[in-house]
């Protein structure tokens, strides 16, 4: 820490009475403070929020939090993924709590059984042991033989509580000087009188190797049972993790998380993609850890990529440096490198074996991933290809009649333009621009669904409700003869956030179908009024309204329903299948219902927002 520097130690809990009954916890906060830590304990449920806005109002440069891995699968992102996306700005540590881990014990069973020191006194221990019963043998009525009996028994107990065969071979040993020391004449000597006595030590020795041997494979088969079982439990929590992870991002993260936690050591996963190396998650045992690749180490990283194998500390390909890099891949596509500290020397056996366990099932949720993806991406494609395909079949059927009608008409008008009345040359006019204005309405569906199928971005800004609906009624493409159009307005001036051009065009094909599809004399009314942090936006017609058997399919493309207007061809189907289309990008969706007594009534939702400066608002008819 630098001089300046401050250190900060932050409890999240559901209440205060938790951090004084807690005696753990208080024996923490007294370390903090004896470090100089402002110890702050906060009560809250979301954890990672509190740390989050506790860490922004301390202008925290580095956080370190403790973190049990293998932990519950049902939260779909744990708490340090969430601390990293909340707090990009600031360097996240984390450091795996061994004593929280499932799988600590059984793992370090075997990570830990070189323990010489140890293992001797308990040897020590046994035979001592024997030796005070076997004088309490000599000394009552039983035979040298109970005695023999007992020992043997100790080289058994001692082959089994031992890490190592060869202690068993020394308690043996031992067991053949002590009885022969202790309880055979001449008493306190090694010398052995009787010949007899020299083929009961063989027999014994014999006895007492085959029983240790014996046992030490016992032990053996249980403790690879158990790590068996634990290499089991490991994978099959990893696998559960990557089933429910959505991306490959939250897929390295598991993994990095899963295997620090296993080895106790910093794991890094990199991608590259032309050339270019980035870092997509790591995992940090220790600070002094998260730092910039070397040259070394990137020549090093390239090379495993290109060599699909595995390079770095202590293999044959860049052995000077202190991390070894696996490579991630498929027979057909590479995913990225796996980096694994090696500071701390060799990995055990198991630790390899569930290393590379773990590689391959983190390989083969990759490689599934990305085949559902591509099959996803497929079925996607084809499906644009036959909306294509059916808009074309759509638009050269439904355009050909109002296109006959008004090459017609023009041409009627053109030939007979002398000798047609007045009345007869406004009523083909009038039928010109109808059909005009309604091939211009569709030509604009057509684009917009076009710009949507495509993702391009929406234009969202800050726009009055009232003068995006005034606006629109302004250029419906249905005339609204022999029907009345209301609009009520609201007392309170309302904001919404929206691409004002889409708002309209929503707006302009819901009252066109109100007002095609309702007969005349009817009447169609506009309304919106606020709800909380939305508008809600309502177009109400008093007609007919929509009969049961088509309500479940009037969003769908192309579907124009039993119940269609006098004029059929005007009905593509393209109309609510696009508005819904736009609110689905504006995150929201298009209701429909019945409107009380009769008639039909359709509804959406905008978010609004507070705006002080109304002059920097931009006309809604500009598409801004």
């Amino acid at each position: 820490m630098t001089p300046e520097s401050r250190l900060e130690a932050v409890y999240i809990g559901r209440s205060e009475s938790e951090a004084e009954t807690d005696h753990s916890l208080r024996e923490n906060i007294r370390l903090a403070e004896e470090a100089g830590a402002s110890v702050h304990v906060i009560t809250g449920k979301d954890i990672a929020g509190s740390i989050a806005e506790t860490a922004r109002s301390l202008s925290v440069t580095d956080l370190y939090i403790g973190y049990s891995p293998g932990g519950s699968s049902v939260q779909k992102r744990s708490i340090p993924e969430q601390l990293v996306q909340l707090l990009p700005e600031v360097d996240v540590y984390i450091i795996p709590d061994r004593k929280a881990s499932k799988y600590a014990g059984t793992l370090n069973r075997r990570i830990t059984a070189d323990r010489p020191a140890s293992d001797i006194l308990t040897v020590v221990l046994i035979m001592a042991a024997a030796t005070f019963l076997s004088f309490l043998f000599d000394r009552s009525s039983f035979s040298n033989s109970n005695i023999v009996t007992i020992y043997i028994l100790a080289v058994l107990v001692t082959s089994i509580v031992t890490s190592q065969r060869i202690y068993g071979l020394i308690a043996a040993i031992l067991y053949i000087l002590l009885f022969n020391f202790l309880f055979i004449e001449p008493r306190f000597t090694l010398l052995v009188y009787d010949s007899t006595y020299l083929v009961t030590y063989f027999v014994s020795l014999i006895a007492a190797l085959l029983t240790g041997s014996l046992a030490a494979k016992m032990k053996e088969a249980v403790n690879i049972a158990e790590e068996n079982a634990a290499q089991a439990k490991i994978l099959l929590n990893t696998s559960e993790q990557l089933e429910k992870a959505q991306d490959s991002l939250e897929m390295s993260a598991i993994i990095c998380r899963q295997l620090s936690g296993l080895l106790h050591r910093s794991v890094w996963f990199f991608t590259i993609r032309d050339g270019e190396v980035t870092e997509q998650y790591s995992c940090l045992i220790r600070s002094e850890d998260r730092r910039a690749l070397s040259e070394r180490d990137t020549a090093a990283l390239l090379w495993t990529a290109e060599n699909r194998t595995h390079s770095g500390a202590l293999t044959k390909q860049y052995a000077d440096i202190d991390r070894r890099w696996y490579s991630i891949h498929s027979e057909e596509y590479s995913y990225g490198i796996l980096g694994i500290d090696m500071k701390q020397g060799q990995l055990s056996e198991l630790e390899r074996t569930l290393l590379l366990s773990v590689i391959s099932e983190f390989t083969l949720s990759l490689n599934t991933a990305r085949v559902n993806r591509e099959k996803q991406e497929t079925q996607i494609e084809a499906e644009k290809e036959h909306l294509r395909a059916g808009l074309l079949r759509s638009i050269s059927h439904d355009l050909r009649t109002p296109l006959t009608a008004i090459c017609g008409n023009a041409a009627h008008l053109s030939a007979n333009s002398a000798v047609l009345s007045e009345e007869d040359r406004r009523k083909l006019y009038a039928d010109l621009q109808e059909n005009a204005s309604w091939l211009a309405g569709q030509m604009e569906n057509i684009l917009s669904m076009t710009r949507l199928e495509n993702d391009t971005p929406l234009r969202m800004s800050a726009e009055n409700v009232e003068d995006v609906i005034e606006e629109s009624l302004k250029h419906l493409y249905q005339p609204a003869d022999g029907h009345t159009i209301v609009f009520e307005r609201s007392t309170e001036t309302v904001f919404a956030v929206m691409d004002a051009k889409m708002i309209m065009l929503v707006l302009v094909n819901l009252v066109g179908n109100a007002l095609k599809y309702t007969p005349e004399g009817s009447t169609v009314t506009i309304s919106y009024h606020k709800e909380g942090s939305r508008v809600c936006v309502t177009v109400a017609d008093d007609g007919p309204g929509i009969p049961d058997c088509d309500k479940e399919h009037i969003f769908e493309l192309y579907y124009t329903g039993a119940h269609t207007a006098a004029d059929s061809f005007r009905s593509m189907g393209i109309g609510l299948n696009l508005c819904m289309a736009i609110l689905k990008a504006h995150g929201e969706t298009l209701e429909a219902a019945d409107n009380v007594p009769h008639g039909a009534v359709f509804r959406f939702y905008l978010k609004t927002e507070e705006v002080t400066n109304h002059e920097e608002l931009s006309d809604p008819d500009s598409g801004r």
